[in-house]
């Protein structure tokens, strides 16, 4: 009984997740919002949007919205703790930031190879984030520095992937 009430559920919410992440790549490719897949999906998932930029005024940084992001978090707990625990659902959250942040510590390595506009709302965030911490590290440990070449993210990288594999294995512990 209790099967047949959360497998749809969950199915409604990974449609959702993917109709939200179809909206999200519809905005950064700044595709023609006359369309109708494009007005479809719009008409989904502003009012979400609208909501958590009403309830969380702080969720657009130096012009990005991240409400998208935030609803997809959101969804991804309540599918976890619909299909598993609490302890899961948070566990999931925690290894869904760290793998976010790793990504970003990707992109902002990649992007300190390229000639990039600093004042790009984006490139922006993305320094605001990483930086502090890479500044952390070459206080801590300035011999991760070699010939020039900076391998601080590959050492933050490493730190944050033992850190959820660690989280994991206590978890799997329970």
């Amino acid at each position: 009984m209790e099967n047949l009430i959360i497998a749809p559920l969950h199915l409604i919410i990974t449609i959702y997740i993917w109709v939200i992440i179809a909206s999200a790549i519809f905005s950064f490719l700044q595709v023609d919002p006359r369309q109708p897949v494009v007005e479809v999906i719009e008409r989904m998932t502003q009012p979400a949007f609208t909501f958590i930029r009403q309830k969380m005024p702080y969720v657009v940084i130096s012009g990005v919205d991240l409400s998208p992001l935030v609803l997809l978090v959101g969804l991804e707990f309540l599918d976890n703790v619909l299909i598993g625990s609490l302890a899961f659902a948070i566990l999931q959250m925690i290894h869904a930031i760290i793998f976010t942040f790793v990504i970003i510590i990707i992109i902002a390595s990649v992007l300190s190879f390229m000639r990039v506009d600093p004042y790009n709302p984006i490139v922006a965030s993305i320094n605001r984030l990483t930086h502090p911490m890479f500044q952390w590290v070459h206080r801590k440990f300035p011999f991760l520095i070699i010939s020039g070449i900076d391998l601080s993210p590959i050492a933050i990288i490493i730190a944050l992937q033992l850190l959820d594999t660690f989280l994991a294995q206590l978890f799997v512990g329970l």
